[in-house]
C-alpha cells in the first residue's frame, strides 16, 4: 500500500518512531486504534484486544470508553467457533465480517452487550506474528448496519502490519534474548563449550590449511549510482564435490566452532582483495563481511580487528560488518559492537525484517545499514504484505538515517516497486550472481544499473 494521504503519512510515521524508540506497546496500539478510525469514511469504533497465550483468551482490550464499556462485559473473551467477531477471527485466523450483528449466529452469546453499546456490525481480524502464531485481534464496530469496503479493509491490514511489529517487539523485550553457552578459551582452536565432536570438522580444518576456501563476492548497488560496494561470501572447492555453496558446510562450522578460524580468513584475504581494487583506482568501494554472534561474543574481536586494519592499511570506514538477523545478541555483546564503531566501521543488520527484535539493535546501538530480507523482496508483486512490510521498513530506514538494502533483487518489476518505495540500495541476481574477485577488474564493475 503505498501512502499518499499526507496525513495518513504522517501517521504511519508517528507509529514507526514510537516503536523504534521503544514507546509502551498500549501507548502505541491506542495511537493505530485512533488512527483508523479518524480515516474510516464511515464513523467506527476499533478495538484490539491481546492474546493471554497461557488462558488461551483474548483481554487487554485498547480502545476508545465506548469499547472499554464494551470489553468490560465480554472479557476475557473465549477463543472458539461461535465467540462473536473477535473470539472467532481468532479461532479461524482470518478476518469477520458480520454486517449485521443483530441476525447472525456467531453474536448469540454477546448480542445483549453489544447492543447496550450500540454495536450494529463489525470487521474483525486476527493479528498474527511473523510465524503466523496468534497475538491478538483488531476489530471496527459500527454503529449501523454496513459491509466494510476493500479500502477499509486494505488500510486495516496496513495497520495491522504495524501492530504486529509493536506487539512482537514488546514481547521481545520481557525476556533475555537468548545466545548459546560458547566458552571463551578457544582462541587456539579448541572444541567449544557444548558443541558436539562432527567428522566433517577435520575436513574443514584441512581444507583451510590446504587453501581450499575461495571467496567469491557479490556487488550491491545505489538506484542512481555505480555499484557501491561487494559483500564477501565464502565458497570451498572441494577435491571431489566440485565448488559447495556455504549451505553445505555453514552450520556444521558454527556448530563445532570453527566459524571463529573461518572468518578470520575470511576478514583477512577479503581486506587483501578489496585493497587491491582500492589501488587500481576504486577506492570508494566497500567490503561487506558476515559476522557470526560467536564472534561477536569474544571481547578481543575489536581488537584482532583494529589490527588487521592497519597492518593491511585499510580504512575501517570502508569495511561493513553485517550481523544476521537470526543470531540473537545477548546484551554484552552491544558493548563489543560498539567498540567496532568507535574505530570506524560500519555495521549492518542483514536479513532484517524476519524477527522483530532487531529493533531493539536499532534503539540501542548506531548502526548504518538494514538489509532486507530476501523474502520479502521475492513475494513483494504478488503479496500486499509483503509490499507493506517492505515499505514500511524503507521508510524506517530513512527515519534513522540508515542506508537500506533490498536483497535477492531478481526481477525488473521488483526493482521498480523498490524504486517508489525509495529505497536506497539493491543486491541480487538481476545485477549478478556472486564471482570470483577478478570479474571485478578494471572496467567490468563500473556499470550502472538505470
Amino acid at each position: 500500500m503505498m501512502i499518499k494521504d499526507p496525513k495518513l503519512f504522517q501517521d504511519q510515521t508517528i507509529i514507526i518512531q514510537m516503536i523504534s524508540t521503544g514507546a509502551p506497546v498500549k501507548k502505541v496500539l491506542s495511537y493505530i486504534v485512533s488512527s483508523i478510525e479518524k480515516h474510516c469514511s464511515i464513523h467506527a469504533h476499533g478495538m484490539i484486544m491481546l492474546y493471554n497465550r497461557k488462558k488461551n483468551v483474548l483481554e487487554q482490550s485498547v480502545g476508545s470508553s465506548i469499547v472499554q464499556i464494551y470489553s468490560g462485559m465480554i472479557e476475557p473473551l473465549q477463543i472458539g467457533p461461535y465467540e462473536g467477531a473477535n473470539g472467532t477471527a481468532a479461532f479461524r485466523k482470518e478476518s469477520i465480517i458480520i454486517p449485521d450483528i443483530e441476525s447472525d449466529i456467531l453474536f448469540n452469546k454477546y448480542r445483549d452487550h453489544a447492543a447496550q453499546v450500540g454495536f450494529r456490525s463489525c470487521y474483525s481480524s486476527p493479528i498474527l506474528s511473523s510465524r503466523k502464531e496468534l497475538l491478538g485481534t483488531f476489530t471496527l464496530y459500527f454503529q449501523e448496519i454496513y459491509q466494510p469496503s476493500s479500502e477499509l479493509m486494505e488500510m486495516v491490514e496496513f495497520f495491522k502490519q504495524l501492530a504486529t511489529i509493536a506487539i512482537e517487539f514488546s514481547l521481545s523485550q520481557k525476556k533475555e534474548i537468548p545466545l548459546q553457552d560458547y566458552s571463551h578459551d578457544d582462541q587456539d582452536g579448541k572444541q567449544l563449550q557444548g558443541s558436539a565432536v562432527h567428522p566433517l570438522l577435520s575436513e574443514l580444518k584441512k581444507a583451510l590449511e590446504r587453501s581450499e576456501f575461495e571467496l567469491y563476492y557479490q556487488p550491491y548497488y545505489g538506484l542512481r549510482k555505480e555499484m557501491i560496494g561487494l559483500e564477501a561470501l565464502i565458497r570451498w572447492n572441494h577435491p571431489t564435490d566440485g565448488v559447495l555453496s556455504p549451505a553445505s558446510f555453514l552450520s556444521i562450522a558454527e556448530e563445532t566452532g570453527f566459524i571463529l578460524e573461518m572468518e578470520n580468513w575470511v576478514l583477512a584475504q577479503s581486506i587483501k582483495q578489496i585493497k587491491e581494487l582500492h589501488n587500481s583506482g576504486m577506492e570508494n568501494l566497500r567490503l561487506s563481511v558476515n559476522i557470526s554472534a560467536q564472534q561477536l561474543a569474544k571481547e578481543d574481536f575489536p581488537d584482532r580487528i583494529e589490527k588487521l586494519l592497519q597492518e593491511l592499511s585499510f580504512s575501517p570506514d570502508k569495511l561493513t560488518l553485517e550481523i544476521t538477523e537470526r543470531f540473537l545478541i545477548k546484551k554484552y555483546t552491544i558493548g563489543v559492537l560498539n567498540r567496532l564503531k568507535n574505530l570506524g566501521i560500519r555495521i549492518s543488520i542483514d536479513d532484517f525484517g524476519v524477527s522483530y527484535s532487531s529493533l531493539q539493535y536499532i534503539r540501542d546501538l548506531s548502526v548504518d545499514e538494514l538489509k532486507i530480507d530476501r523474502s520479502f523482496i521475492s513475494s513483494i508483486e504478488k503479496d500486499v504484505n509483503s509490499q507493506k512490510i517492505v515499505e514500511m521498513l524503507i521508510m524506517l530506514g530513512h527515519q534513522l538515517n540508515l542506508n537500506i538494502v533490498a536483497e535477492g533483487v531478481e526481477k525488473e518489476t521488483q526493482l521498480d516497486l523498490l524504486r517508489r518505495m525509495n529505497c536506497h540500495s539493491v543486491q541480487g541476481f538481476l545485477f549478478s550472481k556472486p564471482l570470483p574477485i577478478e570479474n571485478f577488474m578494471g572496467q567490468k564493475c563500473r556499470q550502472q544499473i538505470i
